[in-house]
């Protein structure tokens, strides 16, 4: 969903302003609550085959403050530069991510109305968010009718399916040439790559390397996901890389609507006029969802 509006508009700059197992060990930090110090942890990875070196399973060791099951913690490599400096105070805890997304959602006076068009609702932070202050967030607001599916067994978990899963995804999603997860901490957290196709010619492709957490809390899907360093995979020559300062998902039934509330705070890098912008955001939202609802209605027949 978010990668076709990064396929679209910029970063509105200040208002368009994975049978042999190898055992090893990575660092991985949280922020402690009471100290607000760095705390390091080790944990190992135990990886398959080589053949499917990109697929890994997380098992975190014992040790004094260990993490409960009410905390994610992403490995150390996985932080950029941003979340990595000592300046920077988050926690990524379940808890604190969660209440991030859904302070976000809130309507609120740092948000203005963008654009009310073809169903979408979309909203402009300028002030950003504490993981940039320099680029806009965009927050989106979308319900789709249950009456749009075919199927009356459709649900939240479908929808996410389609939306997340790389087999699914890649079937019917036009603006991606590649999608896969190329590294796994767990079901929740994981490491995303994809490529975007270049929107219109003479202008080049990019690609993302998100890390990302997606749960379930009472039924309703969220996700959050930001850029890791970017030498932590390669940059392509002829391929652009997007950085993605923070990007949320929320998704949910309500009475007869599937609601989807999406906000990002990406750099594309494009350089488009807001006019352009303001024309073009709202139909491609429209027909990336056409496209997502006809793939689960063919399926779901």
């Amino acid at each position: 969903m978010k990668e076709i509006c990064e396929q679209i508009f910029c970063f509105w700059r200040k208002c368009c302003k994975q049978l042999s197992e190898k055992v090893v060990s990575i660092e991985s930090t949280k922020m402690i609550s009471k100290n607000k110090e760095h705390q390091i942890s080790y944990s190992k990875l135990i990886s398959p085959n080589l053949n499917e070196k990109n697929v890994f399973n997380f098992k975190e060791t014992e040790m004094s403050n260990a993490l409960t099951i009410e905390e994610v913690i992403f490995p150390l490599k996985y932080l950029n530069p941003t979340e990595a400096s000592p300046s920077f105070h988050f926690e990524f805890t379940k808890d604190k991510i969660l209440s991030f997304i859904e302070d976000e959602i809130k309507f609120n006076n740092s948000y203005k109305s963008l654009i009310n068009k073809n169903g979408f609702d979309i909203y402009i932070k300028e002030s950003g968010s504490i993981f940039n202050s320099e680029f806009p967030m965009i927050k989106m607001f979308y319900k789709i009718p249950k009456s749009n599916f075919t199927s009356k067994n459709i649900n939240v978990k479908i929808i996410d399916k389609y939306m997340n899963e790389p087999e699914k995804r890649l079937k019917w999603d036009n603006s991606i040439r590649e999608y896969k997860i190329i590294e796994r901490q767990s079901n929740e957290v994981y490491l995303l790559y994809y490529i975007c196709k270049s929107p219109m010619i003479f202008v080049s492709e990019r690609d993302v390397v998100d890390k990302r957490y997606d749960f379930y809390v009472n039924g309703i899907y969220y996700d959050f996901s930001s850029s890791v360093k970017d030498d932590l995979i390669p940059i392509e020559d002829d391929i652009i890389r997007i950085t993605d300062h923070c990007s949320v998902c929320k998704i949910y039934e309500e009475k007869d609507n599937f609601n989807i509330i999406s906000i990002t705070q990406v750099d594309t890098k494009y350089q488009l006029p807001s006019a352009i912008l303001s024309i073009q955001l709202p139909v491609k939202y429209k027909e990336w969802y056409d496209s997502l609802i006809n793939a689960i209605n063919e399926d779901n027949k």
